[in-house]
């Protein structure tokens, strides 16, 4: 169903010839009014701020700057020291006691009274950090004193800061000297102890390895693990061996693998030979042939000797590793007892070895300690590396220009509030003292336009207009339009068929999607892995999981979409809003050139396959099913859709919409 939005009218018209009331002289009169409150209330605030704007005196100003130059370690190393003595720098510059000497510098060098109160308000100091500078700056209504109060301020803060430098670095340097000496009386002693237990204890060096005791200790328990392995080998091989005899298996030495395999190889040829003559001849020529008869005889001694040997193979096989199982256990059991004695030697070795590692380690403390002191001594002779050398990069000047107010610029928004306070203030005389309505004479009655001939027929039923009960002070009937919710295009198969047509991929994979049942929240949220077999089929999970059999033509514009994508990508790459999926379905009704193309909208597709399903007999509770989430107030709209009045289950209907047109 559609309905335009035109409207007619038929002006009342007076039920006398007599003149006009007196409503449209009052009405006048309240727009003269208006306007006085407004361009009244303009020029009074408008005069009023521009009156305090250009009375006020201009404001100059002056500057100087302080450069903080620190050495290349504390630049590259101690960045945040700097930073914090700068900040500290920037409150001291401000500090009751400078001003009291810069005051003091002002009465004596200038002839100048300047309290402190106004001192603190005029001067201003700003840091920065990076640029290692703080700027000083002097502000007033008076430019002749902005620079010597700032001379006198640089001035004053550089002495203060050099006498309390030299102060401190006097009393730095007596107590260093005093911890020096200390030091080194200590490091002394600690040398004569350090080398009088080495000699004692026989310690070479603190590295374990580079010491014989401890050398042999770590050798011989290396012998002893390899010697384990050895005996377990050994073990193992003869418990595997004795296993073998016992269940009959045939064991041979690898070292006569070679004879037997020999023995073996000529008895199979013997073997053979014999086996063919047998196939050829009786057994009665055979027992009398004196060459058979000697290769019978060479065949049986040939196995005696395989036997024979593989016997002897096998006895001289685990004799041999008998002896190399016991072999091995006594060389286990001596490395054993050698190790135990070692232990010994080389658990009081180690003990003295830690006495010797603690003695050094003071010994290395004291002579770090030592050095800081001998580097902190040589800095603070020479420099001092944390803290700043202060020098003037720039001097106070006398200011010839005011750098406030901008009388311009306020005066500028002084009109702009009271062009706000103007539009205020009328809005509230025309809230207090509120227009009479006009009069009944200026009435008109509204009548809605009547919709297209296929609207109803589209949708299925016919849904009269209603229509408002008579007003009887205004003397007519007043048409109310259907609410909101009801203005909704039903489009038609035909226009379906053609917006499917003329889309592109995208738009395709749009229109295909609402009329096949995917609801407009879901729209947004699908990706790539949503849609399986070869994009026939569309999975939605959420609280109304759904599977949705799509049509060919949709899939082949899905595989499009979908060609460069990952699974977890949504194929709505450069869409982010309905908004946008809105436009994109306009301008296709655009290209398809179909009527009031501005009405289509994403509601409306759902509205059409809504409509569709309704009209075929699927019962209102279970479009969900199919068509996901509808809220029970819409589901109402489509209960006159069925005129035949007959129900079926969703697997009786075909729930496809026909927007691919068939050829």
């Amino acid at each position: 169903m559609s309905f335009n939005n035109k409207v007619d009218y038929i002006p009342n018209q007076s039920f006398s010839n007599a003149t006009l009331d007196s409503s449209d002289t009052q009405h006048k009169t309240f727009q003269k009014r208006k306007w006085q409150v407004l361009i009244g209330t303009f020029l009074l605030i408008s005069i009023v701020a521009n009156a305090v704007i250009w009375s006020q005196e201009p404001i100059y100003q002056s500057q100087a700057i302080l450069h903080f130059s620190y050495t290349s370690h504390t630049e590259a190393d101690l960045s945040d020291l700097a930073h914090r003595q700068i900040t500290l720098h920037q409150q001291r510059l401000k500090s009751n006691s400078v001003l009291s000497l810069v005051s003091k510098e002002l009465e004596q060098s200038k002839m100048l009274t300047i309290n402190h109160q106004t001192l603190f308000d005029a001067l201003s100091a700003e840091a920065s950090l990076t640029g290692r500078i703080i700027t000083l700056r002097a502000s007033g209504t008076e430019p002749q004193l902005l620079k010597p109060m700032l001379d006198a301020w640089v001035k004053v803060y550089l002495t203060f800061i050099a006498s309390e430098t030299q102060e401190n670095n006097a009393d730095e340097l007596l107590v260093t000297d005093q911890r020096l000496q200390l030091l080194e009386t200590k490091i002394s002693e600690q040398q004569q102890r350090l080398q009088l237990f080495a000699q004692e204890n026989n310690i070479t060096s603190l590295e374990r390895d580079e010491n014989r005791a401890l050398s042999q200790t770590k050798n011989l328990g290396a012998n002893l693990d390899q010697a384990l392995a050895d005996e377990a080998q050994s073990q193992a091989l003869l418990n595997s061996l004795l296993e073998a005899t016992k269940s009959g298996q045939t064991i041979i030495n690898p070292a006569d693998k070679a004879k037997i395999d020999a023995t073996r190889k000529n008895l199979r040829e013997i073997s053979a030979n014999l086996s063919d003559l047998s196939e050829k001849y009786t057994q009665a020529y055979l027992e009398r042939d004196p060459a058979i008869v000697a290769k019978q005889k060479k065949a049986r001694q040939l196995q005696t000797l395989l036997e024979q040997q593989i016997k002897n193979s096998q006895s001289e096989y685990l004799l041999d590793v008998e002896r190399d199982l016991n072999t091995a256990k006594d060389k286990v059991q001596q490395m054993k007892t050698q190790l135990i004695e070692k232990n010994q030697l080389a658990q009081q070795f180690n003990q003295n070895l830690e006495q010797y590692r603690r003695i050094d380690d003071e010994l290395k403390a004291l002579q770090n300690q030592a050095q800081k002191l001998k580097s902190q001594q040589v800095v603070q002779e020479v420099s001092k590396p944390f803290d700043a050398k202060i020098s003037l990069l720039e001097e106070a000047f006398y200011p010839d220009y005011a750098i406030g107010p901008n009388y311009t610029i306020n005066s500028l928004i002084s009109l702009l509030v009271a062009a706000i306070a103007a539009i205020l203030a009328l809005l509230l005389f025309s809230f207090i003292f509120k227009q009479k309505a006009p009069s009944a004479a200026n009435h008109f009655m509204v009548i809605p336009g009547q919709s297209g001939p296929t609207d109803n027929a589209n949708l299925g039923y016919n849904q009269p207009m209603p229509i408002a009960s008579p007003d009887p002070r205004l003397g007519y009937e007043a048409a109310k339009l259907p609410p909101q919710s009801q203005i909704l295009r039903l489009l038609s198969k035909e226009e379906c068929q053609l917006l499917f047509a003329v889309a592109n991929s995208q738009g395709k994979a749009l229109v295909g999607l609402i009329l096949s049942g995917v609801n407009v929240d879901e729209i947004l949220e699908l990706q790539k892995s949503n849609f399986t077999q070869e994009f026939s089929r569309l999975q939605i999970n959420n609280q109304f999981a759904r599977t949705i059999e799509l049509q060919e033509g949709l899939s082949q514009a899905l595989q499009v979409v979908c060609n460069n994508l990952t699974e977890q990508q949504s194929f709505w790459s450069n869409i982010n809003t309905l908004e946008d999926l809105t436009q994109l379905l306009v301008n296709i009704g655009h290209d398809a050139q179909v009527a009031f193309p501005e009405q289509l909208s994403l509601n409306v597709l759902r509205h059409t396959y809504l409509t569709y399903l309704a009209s075929l007999g699927a019962r209102l509770n279970d479009i969900e099913q199919i068509a996901g989430y509808t809220s029970p107030s819409d589901l109402a709209l489509y209960r006159n859709v069925n005129q035949q009045g007959k129900l079926f289950d969703l697997d009786q209907l075909q729930t496809q919409y026909p927007f691919v047109a068939t050829s």
